[in-house]
């Protein structure tokens, strides 16, 4: 069986109809999103007169067979996470101004607005944006895969700040465990590639396909959205047990921007 995953779409509907079309052409039976769906960042992103919001959401309704949420879709819901051990959020966090919570989130808090555009959207796509969850399981025969945003203590990938050593992935390895996986999956890091992350190192490798054990790991991949970094999406082939990270080609970002 192969299952195709996305991240980081960032409304970028160009981006995310050629990676949907990659992913049914590799044999892919389903697709599971890892979130921040919308969330445009005008200092990193390069299609304005393309992005949707709407779009965006649409696609991912009727193709994915499973959605977390994260960061970028919390703010633009004006939802708080439910998993927040990295920073006590106040009940009242949306209704503060810009300048009291850059004040209290002291730098270590993504705020959004002073880069970001509003999502467009509709009532109903705010409505399905609340109704995501913040974890996926998903079940292939004897393997189960847990899919995030990002990593514990960090879910949602709220903080500006990203790990850089193996011991700081270690509490979500031991979530992975908690929740009867061997097998974590995430994005959030816009990471070129594939890191596989285990209780005593981090891998850091180039696109390709890697071989997956049944000891204990976590692997984070690329974005959809194009930006600084190179863009595309992972392959997990449970027959071969390998994930494979895979560049979106520009031949068919510029054919979805032409016909799309």
């Amino acid at each position: 069986m192969k299952i195709g995953v996305i991240a980081d779409i960032h409304e970028d509907i160009v981006a995310l109809k050629a990676a949907l079309s990659l992913l049914e052409n590799a044999g892919c039976t389903e697709v599971v999103c890892l979130g921040d769906i919308v969330g445009f960042k005008v200092n990193t992103y390069r299609y304005l007169d393309t992005r949707s919001a709407h779009e965006c959401i649409a696609m991912i309704r009727a193709n994915c067979s499973g959605t977390v949420i994260g960061n970028n879709d919390l703010f633009q819901i004006r939802k708080l996470p439910s998993h927040t051990t990295v920073f006590d959020f106040p009940d009242n966090w949306y209704e503060l101004d810009f300048f009291e919570r850059k004040a209290l989130g002291e730098n270590h808090i993504f705020l959004y607005e002073d880069i970001q555009l509003d999502a467009l959207l509709t009532k109903a796509d705010k409505a399905w944006l609340e109704s995501l969850p913040d974890t996926w399981i998903g079940k292939y025969d004897d393997l189960r895969i847990l899919f995030t945003h990002f990593a514990m203590p960090d879910l949602h990938g709220i903080r500006t700040y990203f790990p850089k050593r193996a011991e700081e992935f270690r509490e979500h390895l031991a979530f992975i465990d908690q929740h009867g996986c061997t097998l974590g999956i995430s994005g959030h890091m816009h990471f070129e590639g594939l890191s596989r992350v285990n209780e005593e190192d981090i891998r850091r490798q180039d696109f390709g396909s890697y071989v997956y054990t049944r000891e204990l790991q976590y692997w984070y991949g690329p974005c959809i959205a194009r930006g600084p970094f190179d863009n595309g999406c992972l392959i997990i082939d449970t027959a071969e047990s390998t994930v494979e990270a895979v560049r979106l080609p520009v031949a068919a970002l510029h054919a979805h921007a032409h016909h799309g």
